[in-house]
C-alpha cells in the first residue's frame, strides 16, 4: 500500500509539474498577445492620423474630394473601433495574466506540497521496510524460542518419567525394607543353660537361635 501511494504521489507530482509548465506557457502566450495588441493599438493610432489627414486634404479638394472624405471618415471610424477593441483586449489580457500568475503560484505551491508528501511517503516506506525486517527477525526469534520450549517440554516429560520411575523404585524399596524389617524382627535368641563347672573354664557356650 505504501509503495502504491508513493507511486501515485510521484505521478501527481509529475502532473503538477506539467501543469506549472502549461501555466507558464499560457503566461508567455499572454505576454506575446499583449505585445501584438500593443502593435494593433499603434496601427490604429497611425491609421486614425492618416484618416484625419486624408479628411483634411479631401476638404481642401472641394467637391471632387467628397467621396474621398467619406472613405477617410469610415477608415477613421474603423481605426477608432480597432483601438477600442484593442484596449478591451489589453484589459482582458492583463486580467488573464494576473489570474495566470495566481494559478502558477497555486500550482507551484501544490507541487511543493506534493513533493513534501512524496518525501514523507518515502520516509514511511523506509520505516515500513524496517518494520517488516524487524518482524521477520522477531518471527525467527519466536521460532527459536518455540523450539527451545518444545525441547524444555520434552526434557520435562523425560524428568517426569524419571521421577515416576524413581518414585516406583522408592515405593518398592520401602516395601522391601518393611519386609526385611519383618524378617529381622522374626529372629530371636533361644534360652540356654550354661554350666558353672570349673571344668568348663573360659570356654564359650554356643548359642542356638531358633525361629
Amino acid at each position: 500500500t505504501v509503495d502504491t501511494t508513493k507511486t501515485d504521489a510521484v505521478r501527481g507530482g509529475e502532473i503538477v509539474k506539467s501543469a506549472i509548465e502549461a501555466m507558464q506557457d499560457i503566461k508567455d502566450s499572454a505576454v506575446k498577445i499583449s505585445e501584438i495588441n500593443g502593435l494593433i493599438e499603434d496601427i490604429s493610432f497611425q491609421t486614425n492620423l492618416l484618416a484625419l489627414n486624408a479628411g483634411v486634404e479631401a476638404a481642401r479638394a472641394g467637391d471632387s474630394g467628397r467621396g474621398f472624405a467619406v472613405v477617410a471618415s469610415e477608415v477613421r471610424s474603423l481605426a477608432q473601433r480597432s483601438a477600442t477593441s484593442a484596449s478591451e483586449i489589453k484589459g482582458l489580457i492583463e486580467t488573464s495574466a494576473d489570474q495566470v500568475e495566481v494559478g502558477v503560484n497555486l500550482v507551484d505551491r501544490a507541487g511543493k506540497a506534493i513533493e513534501e508528501i512524496t518525501n514523507k511517503i518515502q520516509d514511511v516506506s523506509k520505516l515500513a521496510a524496517q518494520i517488516a525486517e524487524s518482524s521477520r527477525d522477531q518471527a525467527s526469534a519466536i521460532t527459536e524460542i518455540n523450539a527451545g520450549v518444545m525441547d524444555l517440554d520434552r526434557v520435562t516429560q523425560q524428568n517426569a518419567g524419571l521421577v515416576e520411575r524413581s518414585s516406583d523404585q522408592g515405593r518398592a524399596l520401602q516395601t522391601a525394607a518393611r519386609e526385611l524389617g519383618a524378617l529381622v524382627a522374626s529372629f530371636r535368641p533361644s534360652s540356654t543353660n550354661q554350666t558353672d563347672s570349673p571344668k568348663a573354664g573360659n570356654a564359650t557356650v554356643p548359642m542356638r537361635i531358633s525361629a
